[in-house]
């Protein structure tokens, strides 16, 4: 009896996690409310897949970070993995050449994408423009005084890494990422 009362009780009450940020528990808590509506209302079955596989990886996540705090930049660069591995998965199967039953799989794979992109853009975090925003002056002022980019570490070693989640409200995957599209940009043209 104790067990049943106890299994009620624990249904109503929301789930918390400690060390987590408000937005990463409001995150999965929408992410788990769209796969309660897909299955009652039987929506696509892909969706309800990647949504599963979301769920998937956020616990693996909540158990390699158990000691460390998780927060929505972490959840930010888990989606844009997700991503990332779904778009190069599909560049391979949709390669000239490849039979149809490939190319399918590699459309499945960019229809999944686009699930994934609409839980990543429902992170307050900042976008890919606001963070190159950021960038860009320490790019120029590394050309000021350079001449040139010999390495990306010249970047790198400018970038204020201790406010970044603070101040620019953006991960240090995307903040790496940016270094390295800015890099490769400048130095092409240098």
């Amino acid at each position: 009896m104790f067990t049943l009362a106890a299994r009620r009780l624990a249904i109503r009450l929301p789930r918390v996690r400690f060390g987590s940020s408000s937005a990463y528990d409001e995150a999965l808590a929408t992410i788990r409310n769209d796969l309660k509506l897909n299955f009652r209302f039987k929506a696509d079955v892909l969706e309800k897949n990647v949504i599963r596989s979301i769920l998937a990886e956020t616990k693996n996540l909540e158990i390699d970070n158990k000691d460390k705090d998780l927060d929505e930049f972490k959840l930010y660069d888990l989606l844009s993995k997700m991503i990332k591995q779904r778009q190069d998965s599909a560049a391979i199967y949709l390669k000239e050449g490849s039979p149809d039953r490939f190319r399918q799989t590699g459309w499945n794979e960019l229809r999944e994408v686009d699930y994934i992109t609409k839980y990543l853009e429902a992170l307050p975090v900042a976008s890919a423009e606001e963070i190159e925003a950021k960038v860009e002056p320490i790019v120029q002022s590394v050309l000021e005084e350079e001449g040139e980019l010999k390495s990306p570490k010249e970047i790198f070693s400018r970038i204020p890494w201790k406010v970044v989640n603070q101040d620019w409200q953006a991960s240090e995957g995307a903040v790496k990422n940016t270094v390295l599209r800015l890099y490769n940009l400048y130095k092409t043209d240098a």
